[in-house]
């Protein structure tokens, strides 16, 4: 059995990509607003005002810098959970949209690999955004900032590929209830806003088989020039991960568009 990703067209699925991007063109202003009011606002509560009652460094970085990676990471990694997740489900089902591109020489792993790619797109400009809002206050503390988007943006893969090939088994949109209710519980011990060994041994075995901890730990880690040696296989891991997810996501929506 081959795997799905091999057969999608790169140029189908630009040609998908291209036509969300020009949909968001439309709306840029109104999209931009989000990723700068949320991180403003998570900064002043978390970074100055709960790092007001933190004494001294947490992981030997100051709570500002740590916290900012974990607001960074959270908000970059919802958008693209929400652009394959409700924003797909409305293109696929009250819309028709994926109806009216697979009326075309369109197949259903170019239109998924496409899905994915433009939420990641869209990740990753809110990143640029946010990192910005992190450089102002002073949480990004290292010139390897710069690259923290990166692991981010391969969390976003990994979120994306999740959330699509979950949006492909749902029917009923009030079933995103279940998904949103996991995705947000497991957002408060994945390490943000707070280490993860402060956590019972069961707890943090379970927090560290969660993606989204690699990606903000990977993250923080480009933020402030601290770098351990778990970080290596943390990378490999959030990489296979998303590998996994985006195999799953193209066979879950051809099975729901074509079968």
């Amino acid at each position: 059995m081959s795997l799905a990703a091999t057969h999608i067209n790169a140029r189908d699925a630009l040609a998908v990509w291209r036509r969300n991007v020009e949909v968001h063109l439309r709306l840029w202003k109104m999209h931009l607003v989000a990723p700068i009011i949320q991180p403003v606002f998570s900064i002043l509560a978390f970074g100055w005002g709960v790092g007001a009652l933190v004494a001294g460094k947490v992981s030997g970085i100051p709570y500002l810098s740590f916290v900012g990676a974990g607001i960074l990471g959270l908000t970059v990694l919802m958008r693209a959970m929400f652009e394959t997740t409700y924003a797909a489900y409305f293109r696929m089902v009250y819309q028709s949209t994926y109806d009216a591109i697979l009326a075309t020489p369109v197949d259903a792993e170019s239109l998924a690999f496409a899905e994915v790619l433009w939420a990641i797109t869209h990740a990753a400009l809110d990143t640029l955004i946010i990192l910005v809002v992190l450089v102002v206050f002073g949480a990004a503390t290292s010139s390897w900032a710069i690259l923290s988007p990166l692991p981010l943006i391969v969390g976003s893969l990994f979120i994306a590929g999740l959330s699509l090939g979950i949006t492909a088994h749902v029917h009923d949109i009030d079933a995103f209830n279940v998904y949103m209710a996991a995705f947000f519980s497991t957002m408060l011990i994945c390490g943000a806003w707070f280490p993860i060994y402060v956590l019972p041994t069961w707890l943090r075995l379970v927090a560290w088989a969660i993606p989204m901890t690699e990606s903000i730990d990977l993250s923080r880690a480009l933020l402030t020039g601290q770098f351990l040696f778990r970080h290596i296989y943390e990378s490999l891991y959030l990489l296979l991960s998303g590998v996994v997810a985006v195999e799953w996501a193209i066979r879950s929506l051809r099975r729901r568009m074509v079968a």
